[in-house]
């Protein structure tokens, strides 16, 4: 396995971005890629000490968690790690139907293993809290907390369901499956997002991941999140946005994942690292630094 290590310049480019207005990312110190079977898994880190590991939303990138990575960087190292398909995390081919989560979790481990990792808490959003609740749940031992910020804990679905779900997805997609741009009033009614500005970088980071997002969320639909749940012996804090729908599964996530316990972040929605860093950090020091 190959990981190529190296000092980090950030530079925005117009093929990355599509609005002006989002800001230009400085707060990474080193970044990197591991190789994995069908591609290369991307990363980027700051801070020092105990790792926490953290993965973006579903059409996102390592930066959703820039405004919060410093914070908790004072008394950790934190990793930050693309989802396959997303940002810098680059595979080869066009997508399968669906990227399932077992494979997702591997290539979490794969880069982890690569870094030297061998015991981290870990935390993700949406895709990327699935994807760290599947590697806890299939390898106990690496993880020692985790935290899952707005996380669909859903049943799974047949393949013929996930099909009759693609015609009322269709949309919101291109005829390849990219995504369209969403408004901020699609993103308000649907995840309590009221800041132009995030709403425009969702769309940027959606556009730069294309048709690995709707591949990506077929995969969660397939494996059934709630499955693994019982399976996780790590002691985890469920976060929501206070204005998010994500508050749904609160129920299923106390009641199937044994040491769990629920924060929700005020005046938040459901991309609260985003909108709330200050309270969504102060929410995470707190757990990640109990005994």
């Amino acid at each position: 396995m190959n990981i190529t290590r190296r000092a980090f310049t950030f530079a925005a480019t117009a093929a990355a971005f599509s609005s002006p207005a989002i800001a230009q990312s400085r707060v990474w110190t080193s970044e990197g890629e591991v190789a994995v079977a069908g591609g290369k898994i991307h990363w980027v880190s700051v801070g020092e000490g105990k790792p926490v590991v953290l993965m973006p939303k579903l059409g996102g990138w390592v930066d959703d968690w820039r405004h919060v990575a410093p914070l908790l960087a004072k008394n950790h190292r934190v990793i930050v790690i693309d989802n396959p398909g997303h940002g810098g995390s680059v595979m080869n081919g066009a997508p399968p139907y669906w990227v399932s989560l077992p494979e997702s979790a591997a290539m979490l481990m794969a880069t982890l293993d690569a870094l030297g990792i061998d015991q981290c808490a870990a935390g993700g959003n949406s895709l990327g809290g699935c994807i760290v609740t599947v590697a806890a749940a299939l390898w106990p031992q690496k993880f020692n907390k985790l935290i899952l910020l707005s996380v669909a804990l859903g049943d799974a679905r047949t393949r013929a369901e996930l099909e009759e779900q693609d015609k009322q997805s269709a949309q919101n997609y291109d005829s390849e499956w990219r995504p369209l741009a969403r408004p901020l009033e699609v993103a308000t009614k649907t995840f309590g997002v009221k800041d132009q500005a995030i709403n425009d970088e969702q769309n940027a980071s959606r556009a730069k991941a294309g048709s690995w997002v709707r591949a990506s969320e077929r995969g969660v639909g397939h494996a059934g999140v709630v499955n693994y749940l019982p399976r996780i012996t790590a002691s985890t804090l469920l976060m929501y946005g206070e204005n998010g729908n994500y508050k749904n599964f609160e129920p299923v996530g106390l009641s199937k994942i044994p040491k769990a316990r629920s924060f929700h972040v005020p005046n938040a929605s459901a991309f609260a690292h985003q909108d709330q860093p200050a309270g969504t950090a102060a929410a995470m020091l707190a757990f990640l630094n109990e005994a």
